[in-house]
């Protein structure tokens, strides 16, 4: 009588798991987790197909260890910031400047990664897509990336501009970020109307003075408010 064996290790090399999370991330992302299907990433990572119900216990797990693989590459860009924000009080006199001094280092790292980096559009188009259709990969993309810099950009703004409200302090953050986010998510507005590349070394300079120009004039006249 034929017993079922366990299902063994796909004989695709030692890099299978890092070919189908590269490749995933490239096809839930073009197609969104529905239409996207199984096949098309085994095929794209050129790996057996059985490599995913092995490593990753089906599509579904798949999805899930491709989001955290995008937001363990952003986390890399700002960890080492974030930690710095921890690790101040902003209680002496000079809290306003070290905290801004913070903020343009956060934004900056943002920037060159989200704006920037060659990474930047297969990263965005599963943030993208989350944030029009959020799963339950999303709580991966919030809690591990989104909600930390929200959160270390509401404290910088508070420690800058004095403002009393946390939840305001956060809505400021949101509308810092966001100046980042529209040039990623808008890319393609970007482009057509100012004939960009999208985005070059200098235009991506160029997007970072007139953000961090902007965030430093709208800081000022808090502070003044």
């Amino acid at each position: 009588m034929d017993q079922k064996t366990p299902l063994s290790k796909p004989k695709t090399g030692s890099n299978t798991q890092d070919r189908l999370l590269e490749a995933a991330v490239d096809v839930f992302g073009r197609h969104g987790f529905e239409a996207a299907t199984t096949r098309a990433i085994a095929r794209e990572a050129g790996v057996n197909i059985a490599a995913i119900p092995y490593y990753y216990n089906g599509k579904e797990g798949l999805y899930r260890a491709a989001v955290g693989f995008i937001v363990k590459k952003v986390q890399s860009q700002v960890a080492a910031v974030l930690e710095e924000i921890k690790e101040q009080s902003f209680r002496d006199a000079a809290s306003r400047d070290a905290a801004f001094v913070l903020l343009e280092k956060l934004l900056e790292k943002i920037i060159n990664f989200m704006v920037g980096s060659p990474q930047a559009p297969r990263v965005a188009r599963i943030i993208l897509r989350e944030q029009l259709y959020p799963s339950s990969a999303y709580e991966i993309i919030f809690n591990e990336f989104l909600e930390p810099v929200l959160d270390s950009i509401a404290v910088l703004v508070t420690a800058v501009t004095g403002e009393p409200s946390p939840r305001t302090a956060k809505l400021r953050a949101m509308a810092v970020m966001g100046q980042i986010f529209v040039f990623r998510f808008g890319r393609e507005t970007m482009v057509r109307a100012m004939g960009l590349e999208g985005y070059s070394a200098k235009e991506t300079e160029e997007i970072r003075r007139v953000i961090l120009e902007q965030t430093r004039g709208a800081m000022e006249t808090l502070t003044q408010l």
